[in-house]
């Protein structure tokens, strides 16, 4: 029993040293990945790396498979402390350039790991002619195996079908067939912000006090039988527009004397006429989802590695099948999941997508 509390302290220390996007996400793949190369692939690495190492140079393998592992422990938690999401919440990071940028972050990965471990080799070659020359040849040599068997590791850990499966195009090229409202927060949470699902024309709804900051848009019945657009603060929701709409998302289990949250689960739907479900998760794969029983067919997006992981969440389904969610917490798109196109709309969180009031 006491060995079971230790490790679980170990392991929520872990997660709690991990940057907050990765802590967020947790237990997700890639991260679920991180963990076991944390506390146990860092054995097995060190370990091949160690036999490798000692047959090459001919030295004992068993202090060397020894220090090699504790090199490995040593260069694991560094990156992970230094670039574990650290893409996240980068702005200039978009969905033509996310692969160049996780590929960077490899390379810089890797050339920490090179630096972080070269002074274990060269305590272990130390003794030898050519001693620091041998250190780095052996360091980079054996990384190079080491580091290939990782990617493919993380690669079948990682989903990236967001990126890779979907075409990006402008925001006016992908509409639904009827016009909606978007209501959303600023990146900066200051602001409240009306426009159309192409992103233009915004109009600033309210100012927000620091209290109703980085809080959500919800959509509350009131007594009078119409939706207010409403902020949900740790004491209560404050209404911020009375009457904003003759529609608005409908989930199945839809209550109408409750408010409308759309942050995470089965997307609300502003349509009838469709056989798809949405739904947005946290856990698991995570990303948006679909499924459409009639016909048999469903699909995943996500996108999700050791340094950059977008969340998806706050989604609304309307007419065409489209669905306006947010992204990575600061990006609000449109995605066409039938034709695989997705738009970056504006910068933002929080959507509520409702139709206009005639």
């Amino acid at each position: 029993m006491k060995r079971n509390w230790k490790l679980a302290a170990i392991l929520g220390l872990a997660i709690a040293l991990l940057p907050s996007p990765a802590w967020a996400n947790a237990f997700t793949p890639a991260i679920s990945t991180m963990l076991v190369h944390l506390f146990i692939g860092n054995v097995l690495i060190g370990y091949v790396e160690g036999i490798l190492l000692a047959k090459w140079f001919r030295i004992p393998r068993g202090p060397t498979t020894a220090i090699l592992v504790l090199a490995n422990y040593a260069s694991a938690w560094a990156g992970s402390l230094l670039l574990t999401n650290r893409l996240s919440g980068m702005a200039n990071v978009t969905f033509e350039n996310a692969y160049l940028w996780v590929c960077l972050f490899i390379a810089l990965a890797f050339l920490l790991t090179l630096l972080v471990e070269y002074p274990f080799f060269w305590f272990l070659l130390r003794k030898r002619e050519k001693a620091v020359r041998q250190s780095l040849k052996a360091t980079f040599v054996i990384h190079c195996i080491s580091y290939a068997l990782l990617l493919v590791w993380y690669g079948l850990n990682s989903p990236v079908s967001l990126v890779t499966q979907l075409d990006v195009v402008a925001a006016e090229q992908l509409q639904p067939p009827e016009e909606y409202v978007l209501y959303y927060i600023t990146t900066d949470g200051t602001q409240v912000i009306r426009s159309d699902l192409e992103g233009k024309n915004p109009e600033v709804v309210k100012d927000l006090m620091a209290t109703e900051r980085n809080e959500t848009l919800l959509v509350c019945p009131n007594q009078e039988g119409q939706f207010d657009l409403a902020i949900s603060t740790r004491r209560d929701n404050q209404v911020v527009l009375s009457d904003i709409a003759p529609a608005v998302p409908t989930a199945k289990f839809f209550n109408p004397n409750h408010c409308i949250s759309n942050y995470v689960g089965q997307a609300p739907k502003l349509t009838d006429n469709t056989d798809w479900d949405y739904q947005t998760k946290l856990l698991g794969i995570g990303g948006i989802t679909g499924e459409n029983e009639k016909e048999n067919l469903s699909f995943n997006f996500a996108f999700e590695t050791p340094f950059l992981s977008w969340r998806v969440s706050h989604a609304t389904h309307l007419d065409g099948d489209f669905v306006v969610f947010e992204l990575g917490g600061d990006r609000i798109c449109i995605l066409q999941p039938q034709e695989q196109k997705i738009a970056l709309i504006t910068r933002g969180q929080s959507p509520i997508v409702v139709k206009p009031k005639l």
